[in-house]
């Protein structure tokens, strides 16, 4: 018989450690990081100066630092203005919920009305509602059956309140 070689295990070796890749930031992005470090730079900086002994309430050190520091914060959110990082209208960005109102018609067609207040969304029901009501045929029957639920389950939770 022939002699068979002895197998070994051999341990696999360890999977090299996986490093996170460092992001390559593009030209306009460097520039508003080098931008941003400058800002804070130059703000503390005219801080610790603010603080210091020389710069005591009323002397004119201390309201050309003030001001230096204002035009300092103005020329900055000038120029992250002009470079887009900012919007030129903040106020018209701000805009927390959009709320629309749709009407779709007999024939398919939707239509959407923008609506900024709840009140707006109320008045366009009531006025939906009474278009709605146009060529209905009300008995005096039908009219008794609403008076009897009405009573039943008390018909002033589901109104609004302006009806």
């Amino acid at each position: 018989m022939e002699e068979q070689p002895e197998l070994t295990h051999e341990k696999a070796p360890k999977a090299k450690r996986t490093y996170k890749q460092r992001k390559k930031l593009s030209p306009a992005e460097k520039a508003i990081a080098k931008l941003e470090k400058a800002h804070k730079f130059v703000r503390l900086d005219i801080l610790k100066a603010l603080r210091a002994k020389e710069c005591s309430p009323g002397t004119n050190s201390r309201l050309a630092y003030l001001k230096a520091l204002q035009q300092l914060e103005i020329d900055y959110v000038e120029q992250i203005t002009k470079m887009g990082v900012l919007p030129k209208n903040v106020q018209a960005q701000t805009t927390t919920q959009y709320m629309f109102k749709a009407h779709v018609s007999s024939g398919g067609n939707v239509t959407t009305v923008p609506v900024s207040t709840p009140a707006q969304v109320r008045e366009l029901d009531r006025i939906e509602s009474k278009e709605m009501k146009k060529g209905y045929y009300m008995s005096e029957e039908d009219e008794a059956i609403r008076a009897e639920l009405e009573a039943e389950f008390g018909g002033e939770g589901v109104k609004n309140p302006k009806e």
